[in-house]
């Protein structure tokens, strides 16, 4: 018996200790530019070109997980980053998305979101709980957010890429 609790105790540690050294890294870019100004549209040229650059920015990025809203420009946008991994794509209700339930259903993963111009920095806002960053430009397309969660520890970061 003492050694049926014994193992217990050690299992328990060590999967305890492995839940907290697991790196969760979230990654959230705005769709690439648009074609128009419709209500749903491509993405352009100039759209099409960033998307394939964020495809060759995280091509060297073990991503496993991807989400995006159901607008055709973030299914484009994330379907080049995507395609390069043979992963599928998850969809998601800007209305309804939480980066904690995404972070608490993907422990250790790597994950890209895309997602839109007024929701992303919200999102990440509300995962905070501080209002650090501000809405997107309508005119910025470039824009990466790194949140990086390892136990209790959170690091965040903005960078801009063109």
């Amino acid at each position: 018996m003492k050694r049926v609790l014994f193992l217990t105790l050690v299992l328990t540690s060590f999967f305890i200790r492995s839940q907290e050294t697991q790196t969760t890294t979230i990654y959230l870019i705005r769709h690439a530019e648009k074609a128009d100004t419709s209500k749903n549209p491509e993405l352009s040229e100039q759209g099409i070109e960033r998307a394939l650059r964020w495809a060759n920015y995280f091509e060297k990025i073990p991503l496993e997980i991807f989400y995006t809203t159901l607008t055709i420009r973030t299914q484009q946008t994330i379907s080049s980053v995507a395609s390069t991994k043979n992963k599928e794509i998850q969809f998601y209700q800007p209305a309804t998305f939480s980066l904690k339930e995404i972070a608490a259903k993907h422990p250790g993963k790597t994950i890209l979101i895309v997602g839109h111009s007024n929701t992303i920095p919200k999102h990440i806002n509300d995962f905070l709980g501080e209002e650090i960053y501000d809405q997107i430009d309508e005119n910025e397309f470039g824009n990466l957010y790194t949140i990086k969660m390892n136990g209790h520890k959170i690091e965040h970061q903005l960078t801009y890429h063109n």
